[in-house]
């Protein structure tokens, strides 16, 4: 097996805008991480890691590692902080950052949404408010008139399995609706609607554009080989990481992070019967979850069957000692390596993340930037593990 990636390849990190940014009180996140309990510590992302401030100082901290490639998020809330009025000096400042992004040789890849909506959407029902999908076809269209003529890689919708199960099955997440089974098929209904209107605005507005989802995919392994367990992990993977394959994309955008060990249980029945763990002995990230490298390949082989090119759009590990994240890197491009080497298109890396950040419920204390960020000074810190990307990046070879 070839060690050396493709000269077109892209490396890259990914971040998000309510993770970073800091400053937007008009989204949904905002006003339920003020909520009491909600939020692990306490935690808010009023400041973040102030990105919306500091973006200049983050382009720079992209090009010192050769990074190529960029995946970030529009906030539409500030993007359209009321119903309809737009503000025209957020969409300049966006995109006067894909224009600074390109410049400096790297390519943008913007996400439209990821996982939080303009809180005058969300009171009248986010995702379940009927105009839901016109409205997001419409601020679509606005984005794109702003940065098209320097952005051609799209995500319409991140991790949409990750935003039902978070926001509707366990509750921890807007609107914290816990168990709300019933409400399930008609959000996965207007999620598709909603991503087909912003991919058809696109092709439309954006010569050239290419138009994915960013889908979590998480390996689903029987914890025996009892037919009850197989067949719990065969529905998890199915309806989880299949859900919202049948919808037109250009590229398939796959976030790996681990894999569930499942057991059949009654107790879970909102949870697809799938009593998820972790195998006996596996190494594991701060937040417990399995690394498991060998299911980002295992991913890849499946996907590659759907014959569309494919990013990986995250990949990363909580890390605060940074002891295992150089190894997970290597690891996890390796499979990466293996499956271009078997003739699978895949076109780029997006390690999560450049910076430490607001990891939504759990708040700041998960880890998982290649910059450690210390958040009262905003100070950035480039970890060892980040010099390894780097010179992996730079080298286009392990």
């Amino acid at each position: 097996m070839s060690s050396k990636l493709p000269d077109g390849f892209l490396f890259g990190t990914a971040t998000s805008a309510t993770q970073i940014e800091g400053g937007c009180t008009t989204i949904d996140w905002w006003e339920f991480s003020h909520e009491e309990g909600r939020i692990a510590h306490g935690d808010v992302p009023d400041v973040a890691c102030d990105h919306w401030n500091r973006w200049r100082e983050d382009i720079e901290l992209q090009t010192r590692l050769g990074m190529n490639g960029y995946r970030l998020s529009i906030e539409w809330g500030r993007v359209e902080p009321e119903d309809g009025r737009f503000d025209d000096a957020a969409l300049d400042r966006y995109r006067e950052e894909v224009k600074t992004l390109r410049e400096v040789g790297i390519e943008p890849m913007v996400t439209l949404h990821h996982f939080s909506w303009p809180l005058w959407l969300h009171r009248r029902g986010g995702v379940l408010a009927p105009d839901m999908p016109d409205r997001f076809a419409a601020f679509t269209r606005r984005v794109a008139n702003a940065l098209g003529d320097h952005v051609k890689l799209w995500i319409t919708i991140n991790e949409p399995n990750v935003y039902l199960a978070q926001g509707f099955i366990l509750g921890v997440w807007p609107p914290a609706k816990k168990g709300d089974v019933r409400a399930l098929p008609k959000i996965v209904v207007a999620l598709k609607r909603a991503h087909v209107r912003a991919y058809r605005a696109l092709h439309e507005l954006v010569p050239g554009a290419s138009v994915g989802f960013a889908h979590h995919v998480r390996v689903a392994s029987p914890a025996t080989e009892r037919l009850r367990d197989r067949a719990a992990a065969m529905l998890l993977d199915r309806t989880f990481n299949r859900l919202f394959f049948g919808v037109p994309q250009d590229f398939l955008g796959v976030n790996y992070y681990s894999r569930d060990v499942v057991r059949f249980s009654l107790r879970k029945a909102t949870e697809l019967f799938a009593d998820r763990g972790i195998a006996e002995g596996a190494p594991t990230s701060d937040l417990g979850w399995e690394i498991y490298p060998e299911g980002l390949g295992i991913v890849l082989r499946d996907l590659a069957r759907q014959k569309k090119p494919i990013f990986v759009t995250e990949n990363g590990i909580a890390d605060a000692k940074d002891e295992k994240r150089g190894r997970f890197l290597e690891t996890h491009l390796a499979e990466v390596a293996k499956a271009i080497d078997e003739g699978i298109d895949v076109r780029g890396y997006m390690h999560w993340s450049l910076l430490d950040n607001f990891e939504w419920a759990e708040g700041y204390h998960p880890r998982f930037g290649l910059y450690e960020v210390d958040y009262p000074t905003q100070a950035r810190k480039l970890r060892k593990s980040g010099e390894r990307y780097a010179e992996i990046a730079k080298a286009r070879r392990l």
